[in-house]
């Protein structure tokens, strides 16, 4: 009945049955993404904050310290807990820096002029500070697109079906999020 198949048991369709799952999760989390995207992300950047200023602290503390291995780690739980604090408390001024520094960096690898790259960041950060909440709903409808698509992929082993409905549940999401679901 259930066959066994290079990677796993399969079902009775032949699809292996973690993709399965994973189709249906990597749908599940797309579709409440892209329609609650903008409600849901505060919870999770608080995390995501705590992780990028542990490896950032990690790092400095690396080079700062290179003979040490516990000091690093020291640096990098402090850099934790400040990162955490600032993507929780500050979420829309860290988003906006954050957005400022990538286009920053893309401005430098374009025309390596720093004053060029310092111009970029602020306007970029000023930019996105005052549009945030549009910012994100459309960033989470994109990603939340993308993992519904992805999703679909798994489950029907189809691209042109992946890629319709990827782009179907990014246009929805965002037009609920930016129109419909005003708080």
């Amino acid at each position: 009945m259930f066959g066994q198949g290079a990677m796993g048991p399969q079902d009775l369709t032949g699809y292996q049955t973690g993709d399965m799952v994973m189709g249906l999760l990597l749908l599940v989390v797309g579709l409440l993404l892209a329609f609650m995207g903008e409600d849901i992300w505060s919870a999770v950047l608080g995390f995501i904050g705590a992780i990028i200023g542990g490896v950032v602290g990690y790092a400095i503390g690396s080079v700062i310290f290179p003979d040490n291995w516990w000091l690093p780690i020291v640096i990098g739980i402090i850099c934790a807990v400040i990162g955490s604090i600032l993507f929780s408390w500050l979420v829309e001024l860290a988003l906006s820096v954050l957005a400022g520094v990538m286009a920053a960096g893309i401005a430098y690898a374009i025309y390596p002029v720093w004053w060029v790259a310092i111009i970029v960041f602020l306007v970029v950060t000023i930019l996105v500070y005052f549009f945030i909440d549009e910012v994100v709903a459309v960033l989470t409808a994109i990603v939340g697109g993308v993992l519904a698509g992805a999703g679909i992929y798994l489950l029907t082993a189809s691209w042109w079906l992946a890629a319709i409905i990827g782009v179907l549940v990014f246009v929805g999401g965002a037009a609920y999020q930016l129109f419909v679901d005003k708080d």
